[in-house]
C-alpha cells in the first residue's frame, strides 16, 4: 500500500473511530447519569422521610391532652431520633424545654400560627428549630438526618441548604476534580422544611469507557483494514484487466506493424520476380522446350502475382487506420488511468511518476485508446531507460496547450538517447535494446499520425530524454 493509500486509510479509521467513540461516550454518560439520578432521588426520599417524621412527631405531641414536660420527654425521643438535639414547649406563657428558648422563637411561633403549619428557625448551617402552631418545638441537626453510610453508594457529593449556606452531607470528591460534572438539585418533600438538596458527581477519567474505546479502536481498525484490502483487491483486478487489455492491443498493434514491415520488404522482390518472369516469357522463342518453359514461367508469374495479392491483402488488413472516433479528451482522466495501471510497478522499481497539467481547461482531440497506447509505451520506455540509473528515478508527464495544439511531454532522468540513434528512433525494426523489436516507437508514430498528430524526441540537459506528442486541440480554429 502506498503512502497516499495508507494516509487515506488512517483518516478513514480516525473518522470512524471518532464517531464510534462519541457514541460510546454518550451511551456511557447516559448510563452514568441514570444511575446518578436514581441514587440522588433515593437520597432525596430518605431525607424527605426524616423531615416528614418531624412533622408527625409535632402533630403527635400537639394531640396529647396531658403532655409530659419536654425535659422528661426528650430522653425517650432522642434514641429514636438521633438528629433531635432539644425539645421545647410554651405552657401558660412560660418556656419549658431541654434547652433554652432561642432568640426569635416567639416571632417564629406567630408565623407558624398564621400559616397553620410548622416553620423553621435556623440556628446555624446545620441546626434549626422546627416550631409548630401548637408551641411544641424541635431542635434538629441536619447532619444527623441520615447517616452517611446509609446513602446509596453511587453518590459522591451531597449537600443540604438549611440557612442559605450549603451543608455538606457527603464529600467524596474534591471540588476541582477533572472530568464531566453532573448535577441534580431537589427540595425535600416536607412542606415545613423545603431545604434544597444538591447532589453532584464528577466523571473523572477513571469512569471513562477506556475498555470500550479500545475494543472499538481495534474493531474499527479491522473494518478499515478489511475495506482497504477489499478495495485493493478490486483495484488490482481492474488493473490486471486494463493491463491485459493494453497488452492485447499492444500485441495486435505490434503484429500490424510487423506485418506492414514484412509486406513492405517482400513486395519489392516479388515485384522483381514478376517482372523478370514476364521478361523471360517474352525472350523465349523457338526451342523445343519452349512450351513447357513458357508454361512454367507463366505458372511462376501467376504464383508471384498471387503471393503479391495475398501480401497486399494482409497489409491492408493490418495497416493501422484512423481512429473510428475523434473526441475531446480529458488529460487528467487519461493520466489518472495510466498512473492507476503503472504506479504500483514503478514504485517497486523505485521510480516516481509525476503529472502536471499546465493548461487545465484545454482538451486534446483524438482517440482515447490510441493516446493511452502512446503514453503507455513512452512511460515503459522511460522506465526501461531508468533501470540502470543510480541517481534519482523520476518520470514526469506534462500537458499544456500551445496555439492550436495540445502537447503531452514525457521526460525522464535517465542517461538520454545516443546521438546516432535520434534520427532513426521512429524507424521500424530499429532498436537500441538487446531484446527490443524496434516496433514500439514506430507504432507510437503511426498512432500519432492517425490522429493528425506527431511525436518528437530530444535529449534534456544535463541528462534525460524527452518525448513530445503533439495533437490537435479541441476548440481550436481549423
Amino acid at each position: 500500500m502506498n503512502l497516499l493509500s495508507r494516509t487515506r486509510a488512517l483518516f478513514c479509521w480516525l473518522f470512524l473511530f471518532c464517531l464510534g467513540a462519541i457514541w460510546i461516550a454518550r451511551q456511557e454518560y447516559v448510563d452514568q447519569y441514570d444511575r446518578f439520578f436514581q441514587s440522588s432521588s433515593i437520597a432525596q426520599r430518605m431525607l424527605s422521610q426524616k423531615t416528614v417524621q418531624h412533622e408527625a412527631v409535632l402533630a403527635t405531641l400537639a394531640a396529647l391532652s396531658h403532655p409530659p414536660l419536654p425535659e422528661r420527654l426528650y430522653p425517650s425521643l432522642q434514641p429514636a431520633l438521633p438528629q433531635l438535639l432539644g425539645l421545647g414547649y410554651l405552657a401558660d406563657g412560660a418556656w419549658s424545654g431541654s434547652t433554652a428558648a432561642p432568640p426569635g422563637w416567639a416571632a417564629a411561633r406567630e408565623r407558624a400560627r398564621q400559616s397553620g403549619r410548622p416553620v423553621t428557625l435556623p440556628v446555624d448551617i446545620a441546626q434549626y428549630w422546627l416550631i409548630a402552631p401548637s408551641s411544641w418545638s424541635l431542635l434538629l441537626d441536619a447532619r444527623q438526618l441520615v447517616p452517611a453510610a446509609d446513602f446509596p453508594p453511587g453518590l459522591s457529593n451531597l449537600s443540604l441548604t438549611v440557612d442559605r449556606i450549603p451543608l455538606p452531607l457527603l464529600d467524596k470528591q474534591p471540588a476541582d476534580a477533572f472530568g464531566f460534572t453532573i448535577r441534580l438539585q431537589k427540595p425535600l418533600g416536607a412542606a415545613s422544611q423545603p431545604f434544597q438538596m444538591r447532589s453532584t458527581r464528577t466523571l473523572t477519567p477513571g469512569y471513562w469507557p477506556w475498555l470500550a474505546w479500545l475494543a472499538w479502536a481495534v474493531a474499527s481498525g479491522l473494518l478499515v483494514a478489511g475495506a482497504a484490502a477489499w478495495q485493493r483487491s478490486r483495484a488490482d483486478a481492474r488493473r490486471q484487466q486494463e493491463q491485459a487489455r493494453l497488452a492485447a492491443m499492444a500485441r495486435l498493434s505490434t503484429l500490424g506493424e510487423m506485418a506492414a514491415g514484412i509486406a513492405h520488404e517482400l513486395n519489392q522482390p516479388l515485384t522483381a520476380i514478376l517482372a523478370h518472369t514476364r521478361a523471360a516469357g517474352r525472350l523465349l522463342d523457338d526451342d523445343d522446350e519452349r512450351p513447357a518453359v513458357r508454361h512454367a514461367l507463366l505458372a511462376s508469374s501467376e504464383q508471384a502475382k498471387r503471393a503479391a495479392d495475398i501480401i497486399s491483402r494482409m497489409r491492408a488488413l493490418v495497416q493501422p487506420s484512423s481512429p473510428a472516433r475523434r473526441e475531446a479528451l480529458d488529460p487528467d482522466a487519461l493520466v489518472a488511468s495510466l498512473r492507476f495501471l503503472r504506479e504500483p510497478d514503478l514504485a517497486r522499481q523505485g521510480i516516481r511518476l509525476g503529472w502536471h497539467n499546465a493548461s487545465p481547461g484545454a482538451r486534446p482531440l483524438g482517440d482515447r485508446v490510441a493516446l493511452e497506447q502512446i503514453l503507455h509505451n513512452l512511460v515503459q520506455n522511460a522506465a526501461d531507460a531508468l533501470a540502470d540509473t543510480d541517481g534519482p528515478r523520476h518520470i514526469q508527464i506534462e500537458g499544456r496547450a500551445e496555439g492550436d495544439e495540445y502537447l503531452f511531454i514525457v521526460s525522464d532522468t535517465g542517461a538520454g538517447i545516443a546521438a546516432e540513434a535520434l534520427p532513426r528512433l521512429f524507424a521500424p525494426f530499429y532498436t537500441t535494446r538487446p531484446q527490443g523489436m524496434g516496433l514500439g516507437l514506430a507504432l507510437c508514430d503511426t498512432l500519432a499520425g492517425s490522429m493528425d498528430g506527431r511525436i518528437a524526441a530530444r535529449n534534456l540537459h544535463p541528462c534525460g530524454a524527452c518525448f513530445t506528442v503533439c495533437l490537435p486541440r479541441s476548440g481550436a480554429s481549423p
